[in-house]
């Protein structure tokens, strides 16, 4: 068939398919991404596990191979390659080229899960494991908050907390981050002869700060129809912090106790006739044993 001489002869069809494929085209065009930034999805995450003290051995037959494992076991994996250091392991996961974008969340949701599940089998001095798959997000604009000498770090700080949260609200916005924080520390400086001669080593001075951050509930007791919670227990003045009354048999103490109102308690604890001995011998044991609120707010 001469294709020059049908597109003469039959102009009215060689018309229709041109404005058939203009129209598609602009159809098409219309339906192009435009953003600036445009998302994009990377199909891989890593995962980081700290082992210190481990040698790369170590960290390779305890650490590295039961997540292999374990992560073999999700849908769409395409490679996995990992890493072992002297008390770091790495690990990368791809996922198929062919997962749907749609998908991705849920596939990263399974990875966690999985190494949620291996978490408890890793060795007792290991790091709790990291995944990190947020290697796709795209930051569009940065900005920069100085200030002059009369705001200090924490005036600053407070000021960019304050941003970001009206920023996150603003359609369209996806993440704001934060840069340059800086974490307060507080450094303790001891002696270690000092530390020697008093027989304490510095693991134990470690554990003692690290008691110190712990929080324990400090319960809550009925007073009739109101429920006292109790935030902490602190010296109100210290000739009333504490008083003890010898009554017959038994030992009466008083504690006054202050709750988040500000209002004082009177907390009376009792020993009685119980033959029951080791109940006595430890304080803490009658404290629970029979503590007792008498609810008359005294300040």
């Amino acid at each position: 068939m001469n294709l020059p001489r049908y597109s003469l002869d039959n102009a009215k069809v060689v018309y229709f398919f041109l404005a058939l494929l203009l129209v598609g085209g602009l159809i098409s065009f219309g339906q192009l991404g435009k953003k600036e930034d445009s998302p994009f999805v990377i199909k891989s995450a890593s995962i980081v596990t700290r082992y210190p003290g481990a040698t790369p051995e170590e960290v390779e037959k305890l650490v590295t191979e039961p997540i292999g494992r374990e992560i073999q076991s999700m849908r769409r994996v395409y490679k996995i390659t990992s890493e072992s250091y002297y008390g770091l392991s790495k690990i990368m996961i791809e996922l198929d080229p062919a997962t749907p974008a749609d998908e991705m969340p849920q596939m990263w949701d399974e990875l966690r899960r999985k190494v949620l599940n291996i978490q408890p089998q890793m060795p007792q001095d290991a790091s709790p494991i990291s995944v990190s798959d947020d290697f796709g997000d795209v930051f569009g604009i940065y900005y920069g908050l100085s200030a002059g000498e009369g705001f200090t770090y924490e005036e600053m700080r407070g000021w960019a907390q304050r941003i970001k949260t009206a920023l996150v609200t603003v359609k369209g916005v996806q993440k704001v981050t934060l840069f340059g924080e800086q974490s307060g520390v507080v450094n303790v400086y001891v002696s270690l002869s000092t530390l020697n001669n008093l027989f304490i080593t510095p693991s134990e001075v470690i554990q003692t700060l690290q008691a110190q951050n712990t929080l324990v509930s400090s319960g809550e007791k009925l007073a009739g129809e109101m429920q006292i919670k109790l935030i902490e227990i602190e010296v109100v003045e210290p000739q009333k912090s504490m008083k003890t009354t010898f009554i017959g048999k038994g030992i009466r103490i008083d504690i006054y106790a202050k709750d988040s109102d500000g209002n004082v308690y009177d907390i009376e604890m009792q020993t009685t006739e119980e033959t029951d001995l080791h109940l006595r011998r430890h304080v803490r044991k009658i404290r629970n044993w029979c503590l007792r609120i008498s609810g008359e707010r005294i300040l």
